[in-house]
């Protein structure tokens, strides 16, 4: 039997465990600080320290000891799922574990039992892992409608104003990896759930800087990576 954690992961202090200054106590588990003012997180983001002494812990153990300690990795896994249903504030079994946002969007993607004549909404401009997967379902004679930003932007009211009878889905960055910008959620899926559109959620770029709240915005579908 694996217990509940703590909704705190004990490897991050809260209030004064972090001393006066929570960033510096930040910026000193990232090594990529010592030599880089590194700016390309939207793309591929360095990785904290205690996450690289994880990965070579585990890379160590699997090594010398092949999977002898297999329960113990499952409990690694459903403590994980534990502190993701409290950042997100849902049930812990509404949380699977997939290899990257990608793997997620495509599980999606497949796994709607899409009619031909049916379409779903994306704006432009999005990173490729949330456009490919929906242009795939053309084969299933899904149309794909992709909204023009505005400098930039991803406003609701473009979105909605592709969304008729037949429209499934719309799938949307929270926050663009190329222009920074957080779309509206709660006004997204209030409007689109009042159409019954289900809504699919990039949110990469966003979780953990952003508050995200599942009991009070019901997005139907979130990815993201760790």
């Amino acid at each position: 039997m694996v217990s509940k954690p703590s909704s705190r992961d004990a490897s991050v202090p809260v209030g004064s465990d972090m001393g006066e200054d929570p960033w510096l106590w930040w910026r000193d588990r990232m090594p990529v600080t010592k030599h880089w003012a590194y700016f390309d997180h939207a793309a591929v983001a360095p990785i904290s320290q205690p996450a690289a002494e994880a990965l070579r812990s585990f890379a160590d153990v699997a090594a010398s000891h092949g999977d002898v300690h297999w329960m113990d990795w499952s409990n690694a896994v459903n403590r994980l799922r534990y502190l993701t249903s409290d950042l997100i504030h849902c049930d812990k079994e509404e949380v699977t574990l997939v290899p990257n946002t990608t793997t997620g969007i495509n599980l999606v993607a497949e796994g709607l039992d899409w009619k031909p004549g049916d379409n779903m909404v994306v704006p432009e401009s999005e990173f490729p892992s949330n456009l490919y997967p929906w242009l795939n379902q053309q084969s299933r004679g899904v149309e794909i409608r992709i909204v023009p930003r505005r400098e930039g932007r991803v406003e609701v009211a473009d979105l909605m104003g592709q969304v008729d009878e037949r429209t499934r889905l719309i799938s949307v960055s929270w926050v663009g990896y190329a222009s920074g910008f957080r779309v509206d959620l709660d006004r997204l899926v209030n409007e689109a759930h009042e159409r019954g559109v289900l809504v699919f959620l990039d949110a990469i770029q966003g979780l953990g800087m952003y508050p995200l709240d599942m009991r009070t915005c019901d997005v139907d579908f979130v990815a993201a990576d760790g």
